[in-house]
C-alpha cells in the first residue's frame, strides 16, 4: 500500500470510530442482535389472546406435527406389503398401530402395562404425519340460535384458487369445490378424494355436515380494477369477503385480530409463514385481474390481491352453524390458541 493509500485507510477508520461513538455504540457479545423490528412488519405482529367464550369447537383436523418417537415406531411397524398392496396391522406389548385405507389416517394407540390406550389418528404430508385433532373456531357473530365461525388459525394451504390459471370468481374456483366437496373434490370420487383432502368431508362426520347451514353469499365486483365479482353462490363453506373481513376484524372496538397463524400441517401443505408461524390467508372478492383478495401477515387485506395460482395462501374457512353444536374448548386446550 502506498503511503497516500495507508493515510487514506487511518482516516477512514478514525472518522467511522468517531460516527460509533456519537451513535453510542457498545460492545455486543457473540451471537448478540441488536436488531429490533421497526414499523409494522408482519412477521413481528403479536397475535392476542382471545377471549374464552370466543372459542368453540366442531370438527377435526390434522393440525400439530406428531413427535418423533410417535412418528419412528408408526413408519417402522405399519408398511405396505408390495405384493398386495395392503397395510399391515402392528399390535405388540408396546403399540398398536394401522393405516386406515377408507380414510387415510395412520390409527396409532401406545400401550401401558399391556393395555391399549385412547386411539390417535394421523394424517402424512411430505414423510412427516400430523395429529388429527379438534377444529377450533371463533365465533364471529350469534344470529338467533346459530353462530357464524372461522377457523381460529390457518389450517390448510398450498391450494391455487383456481387449478387452471387464468380469470376466475369465487362461484368457479377450486378453492370453493375443495370446501364443499364440490365438483372435481366431491367425495364420490374415492381416491381423488383422498389425495386431495376435500375439507367438509375430512373434517366433519355426516351428523356435523348436516348441521351445517347452507348460506347465500352476494358476490361483489372490484369497482377499482373493473374486476367481475362472478355470480352468487349457496354454499356451506365459504371464505369472508372483504366487506365482511371488515366488519368483523376492522371495526372499531373489534376484539378479533387478522393475523392469524398457521398449523404445523397448514405449513407443510404449502402455507408461506413467517418465523413466528403468521401467514397470508384467501378471501373470497376478486382483486385484479387472475388475482384475489387475500389478508397478508400485517392483518390487511393486500391492494390488489394475489395471483389466482398462489400456492403460498392459507385458508380459514367461515360456516353458519347452530350454537348448540358447538363445544367450549377445554380450559387445558384455551391457552394454546395464542400460540403457533
Amino acid at each position: 500500500m502506498t503511503r497516500k493509500g495507508l493515510l487514506s485507510a487511518i482516516l477512514l477508520a478514525v472518522t467511522l470510530a468517531f460516527v460509533l461513538i456519537m451513535t453510542g455504540c457498545g460492545t455486543v457479545e457473540e451471537g448478540e442482535s441488536t436488531w429490533a423490528a421497526q414499523g409494522k412488519d408482519p412477521a413481528f405482529t403479536v397475535q392476542q389472546e382471545l377471549a374464552a367464550d370466543r372459542l368453540v369447537q366442531f370438527g377435526v383436523y390434522p393440525q400439530k406435527r406428531a413427535e418423533s418417537a410417535v412418528q419412528n415406531e408408526i413408519k417402522t411397524n405399519v408398511t405396505i406389503d408390495p405384493e398386495t398392496g395392503l397395510w399391515n396391522e402392528c399390535d405388540n406389548e408396546t403399540m398398536y398401530a394401522r393405516y386406515d385405507l377408507e380414510t387415510g389416517y395412520f390409527v396409532y394407540a401406545a400401550k401401558k402395562d399391556g393395555v391399549r390406550q385412547e386411539e390417535q389418528y394421523y394424517m402424512e404430508c411430505d414423510d412427516a404425519l400430523y395429529l388429527v385433532e379438534p377444529l377450533q373456531w371463533i365465533v364471529l357473530e350469534t344470529q338467533g340460535s346459530d353462530s357464524i365461525i372461522i377457523s381460529n388459525k390457518i389450517i390448510d394451504g398450498g391450494r391455487k384458487y383456481v387449478d387452471q390459471y387464468g380469470e376466475c370468481t369465487w362461484a368457479d374456483s377450486s378453492l370453493r369445490d375443495w370446501l364443499n366437496g364440490t365438483g372435481d373434490y366431491d367425495a364420490a370420487m374415492g381416491d381423488l378424494y383422498k389425495t386431495e383432502l376435500n375439507f367438509i368431508n375430512r373434517a366433519f362426520t355426516a351428523s356435523e355436515i348436516n348441521k351445517i347451514e347452507t348460506v347465500s353469499l352476494p358476490s361483489t365486483d372490484n369497482e377499482i380494477y373493473g374486476t367481475d365479482g362472478g355470480d352468487d353462490t349457496d354454499d356451506k363453506i365459504y371464505c369472508l369477503s372483504e366487506s365482511e373481513f371488515e366488519e368483523y376484524f376492522k371495526t372499531e372496538g373489534s376484539e378479533f385480530n387478522a393475523t392469524a397463524y398457521a398449523t404445523d400441517y397448514a405449513k407443510a401443505r404449502g402455507a408461506e409463514a413467517s418465523g413466528n408461524s403468521l401467514a397470508a390467508w384467501w378471501l373470497r372478492d376478486p382483486g385484479a385481474k387472475t388475482f384475489m383478495l387475500g389478508v397478508g401477515r400485517s392483518g390487511d387485506v393486500s391492494d390488489g390481491g394475489y395471483s389466482v395460482k398462489d400456492t403460498g395462501m392459507g385458508i380459514r374457512p367461515v360456516l353458519k352453524v347452530p350454537t348448540s353444536a358447538l363445544e367450549k374448548v377445554p380450559v387445558q386446550d384455551s391457552a394454546d390458541n395464542a400460540g403457533n
